[in-house]
Parts: structure tokens; C-alpha cells; sequence
């Protein structure tokens, strides 16, 4: 297997002394880690991403077929246009991140998320709508997803399952708070306004945080991944190890944790897009959606603060494994579609989700390093944006062929077996003096 040597690339010993010498502390020890300041910064990027998220579209929905006469075949197309759209550019991105760095590409990515709300709230029609959709979809759930998690990985390594799980916590908060937040704002100021309101925050509140504090590096502040760094261990075999795209793609396990991403995605987005539909079927008012929710988000801040703690001491197969087989029992629940089980369906898939996001954002730079991480995320996000696109698809075609979800819940039920299946077979590559978990 070709493979990337450490010696080959320049090197910043000149800011970091090597961890053998004795003129400096190993791992600053007397030193405050800056990287919980980056941790936080961070989570105020993922939780900006709601704008983007499905769980943040889909109260603007109805007020987008009010205003500009839409049905929701319309609506329907236009998002999933635009989701599949969206993760062709993602591999692009990725290796652009790569290459300007992680602070111009945040700040860029922040700063172009505040420019799409103060567009959406002038937008008069189906095109403009289109091209919002791919916007939001680009820069939210697929750029500025890859930036933070990319984030973390520069900033924590034998700590970093317990830095995306206090991440991914957050996001499950937001799935709780934020969509209410929406729908009281809208109601009381208008869909056009409130976007406003988004865009203002982007670009007064966070772009400064973000110019002030943000750094890309430990080595910016004299520091090191963690704060510290284990004995017989230099930065530069934490950050400068790693395999290209082509290179990983030689390995099966390469393979099955995309497929494992792409089928998150898009029982996830089928849930949550139709979850209205779902609550119906099986004899519940629509406001039981909102309930369905929150019992999603318990269980993904259960999974997640169990998976933040296990993922940095149990092997990623397992988790990855675990974490599909919960999203397969939580769809085998819902189309039984009944009404005792409809919320239990929806925390069981919730428990799978939080355990992904604890190995989504753990598992490649452990597989594949960090070096060309931009890159081999970028595909993994284009990879799940994908599958998001199809999941909406499915459920509405179910609706509208057989009446019914149970169809499609099936589907996606027998997609989630075949794929943890695979996943038993997910172990990972030897990178070149770099430490996986076995």
C-alpha cells in the first residue's frame, strides 16, 4: 500500500519542540489547553448549521408553498435537486479546505451562511427557492459540518471521541430547542424576518468570535493535540500521517463506513421530513411530531454521552456496527405503526444517530489520518448528503403508491441489516508509525 512518509513533508519544529526534549514541559503542562475554547467554538459553528439542517427547513416549508403557490411534488423535487447537487461539490470543498486551511475556510463558511438567510428572506419563487436549498445544503449540513469535526481532529486525538461526542451533544440539543425557536419566530414575525434575524446573528455574532479566538492549529499557540502528547509520540505523527482518497478507497472498510453514512442519512432524513405523515398513520395528532422529536434527541444525548466516553477505548467496528443496528430496530419499530411504539421507534433510531455521530466524527482520522482529511471527509459528507437526498424520496413515493410509509419503513429496514452486517468486517488499515484501535 503507497503510503504518505512523515520525513517527506516540511516540518515546524522551529514552533514545537519535539516531545523527547527537556527544555519543555511535555505537553504544557502548566498551561491552560486551549482547545476547549476551540471545542466551544466549535459547537457554535455545528449548532449554525440548523439553518441548513432538515430539522431547520422544514417549518419554512409550508410559508415557502403559501407564498409562492408550490404543491409539495414542488417542494419535494426541489430540495432533493438540490441535496444531490450539494454533495457532488462537497469532495471539492473538502480538498479546498485542505489546501487554504481551516481558519480562512470557517470564516468563509460562517460568513457565506449569513449571505444565504439574508437571501432566502428575498427570495419570490420556485428557481430562487431552488438555489437556496442548494446553498443551505452546501454550506450547512455539508461544509461547515466538515470544518468543525476537522476542527476537533486537529485540536484533541486520544481525547477526541470525548470532543465530538460535547459536540454532537449539542446538535442534539439544537434538534430539541431549535425547531420550536423557528416556529415561534415565525409565527410572530414572519418567515422573510426571521431569516433575517439568522443572518444578523451569523455575521455579528459569530464571524467575530471566529476572527478573534479561532486557531487551526495546537502548534499556533505552542501547544499540542490534547494538551499533551504520549510518550515516544511527535505532532507530527498525530497531524501529518495520512492516506489520500485513492489510497483509502484499496480498503474494504473504506467502503462500508460510506455506505454506513449514506444510509444514516437517509432513513435520518426520511424520518424527520415526513415525520407528520409518520405520527398519522398511526392514529396520532400532528402534534405528536414534536413529541417524536424530542424522544429522538434524548436518545441521540444518551448515545452520545455514552459513545463519547466508550469511543476513545473500544474499537470504531463495534461502535459503527451498534450504531446501524439501533437505526434498523428503530425503523423494524416504526412500521409496525403503531401508537404506543411510534415515539419508542423514533428514541431507538435516536440512540443509533447519537452512537454515528460519536464514530463519524472519530473513525476517519483514526482509519485514514489526518493529512488529507479534508478530503476523505468531504466525500464521506457527499456520500451521506447523497443518501439524504433519496430518504425524502422514498417515504413520499410509498405515500403516494401504496398509501402507506410501512413500505418504505421496510425498505429502509432491510438497507440498515444488510449495512451492519458489513460492518463487522470495517477494521482498520495500518497507518505508518501511527496508532489505530484494533
Amino acid at each position: 500500500m503507497p503510503a504518505t512518509s512523515p520525513r517527506s513533508l516540511p516540518e515546524k519544529k522551529e514552533a514545537v519542540p519535539a516531545a523527547g526534549d527537556s527544555d519543555v514541559p511535555h505537553g504544557s503542562r502548566n498551561q491552560y489547553f486551549y482547545g476547549w475554547l476551540i471545542l466551544l467554538l466549535a459547537i457554535s459553528v455545528m449548532v449554525a448549521t440548523s439553518p441548513g439542517q432538515t430539522f431547520g427547513i422544514t417549518f419554512f416549508n409550508p410559508q415557502f408553498q403559501d407564498a409562492f403557490g408550490l404543491g409539495y411534488a414542488q417542494i419535494s423535487t426541489s430540495y432533493l435537486l438540490a441535496t444531490l447537487l450539494a454533495a457532488a461539490f462537497l469532495p471539492a470543498i473538502g480538498r479546498l479546505s485542505d489546501r487554504w486551511g481551516l481558519r480562512k475556510s470557517i470564516l468563509c463558511a460562517v460568513v457565506a451562511m449569513a449571505i444565504t438567510c439574508a437571501c432566502a428572506s428575498l427570495i419570490q419563487g420556485w428557481i430562487a427557492l431552488f438555489f437556496i436549498y442548494l446553498a443551505l445544503r452546501t454550506i450547512g449540513p455539508g461544509t461547515m459540518v466538515l470544518l468543525a469535526n476537522n476542527t476537533l481532529a486537529a485540536w484533541f486525538d486520544r481525547r477526541l471521541g470525548l470532543a465530538i461526542s460535547l459536540m454532537q451533544l449539542s446538535m442534539a440539543a439544537a434538534m430539541a430547542i431549535i425547531p420550536g425557536v423557528l416556529f415561534f419566530l415565525i409565527d410572530k414575525i414572519g418567515w422573510r424576518e426571521t431569516y433575517m434575524l439568522l443572518s444578523g446573528i451569523l455575521l455579528f455574532g459569530l464571524t467575530p468570535l471566529i476572527f478573534l479566538f479561532y486557531r487551526s492549529d495546537p502548534r499556533d499557540m505552542n501547544q499540542f493535540p490534547d494538551g499533551s502528547l504520549p510518550e515516544q509520540k511527535t505532532h507530527e505523527d498525530v497531524l501529518k500521517i495520512g492516506m489520500t482518497v485513492r489510497e483509502s478507497s484499496r480498503f474494504a472498510s473504506y467502503w462500508i463506513l460510506l455506505a454506513a453514512a449514506a444510509v444514516w442519512a437517509m432513513i435520518g432524513t426520511g424520518l424527520v421530513f415526513h415525520i407528520t405523515p409518520l405520527a398519522t398513520e398511526c392514529g396520532l395528532v400532528a402534534s405528536m411530531a414534536r413529541s417524536a422529536m424530542i424522544g429522538m434527541a434524548v436518545g441521540m444525548a444518551s448515545a452520545q454521552v455514552i459513545g463519547g466516553f466508550i469511543a476513545d477505548r473500544v474499537s470504531s467496528r463495534i461502535l459503527v456496527t451498534v450504531a446501524v443496528g439501533f437505526i434498523a430496530i428503530g425503523c423494524a419499530v416504526l412500521s409496525l405503526s403503531w401508537q404506543r411504539t411510534f415515539i419508542c421507534g423514533f428514541s431507538l433510531f435516536g440512540l443509533g444517530q447519537g452512537l454515528m455521530t460519536v464514530v463519524s466524527g472519530t473513525v476517519w482520522p483514526r482509519y485514514f489520518g489526518r493529512l488529507h482529511l479534508g478530503e476523505i471527509r468531504g466525500v464521506a459528507l457527499g456520500a451521506a448528503v447523497a443518501g439524504s437526498s433519496v430518504g425524502p424520496l422514498l417515504i413520499g413515493l410509498s405515500i403516494d403508491t401504496f398509501d402507506s410509509t410501512t413500505p418504505a419503513l421496510l425498505i429502509y429496514t432491510g438497507i440498515a441489516l444488510i449495512v451492519t452486517l458489513g460492518c463487522c468486517w470495517a477494521t482498520p488499515p495500518r497507518l505508518p508509525q501511527a496508532a489505530t484501535k484494533q
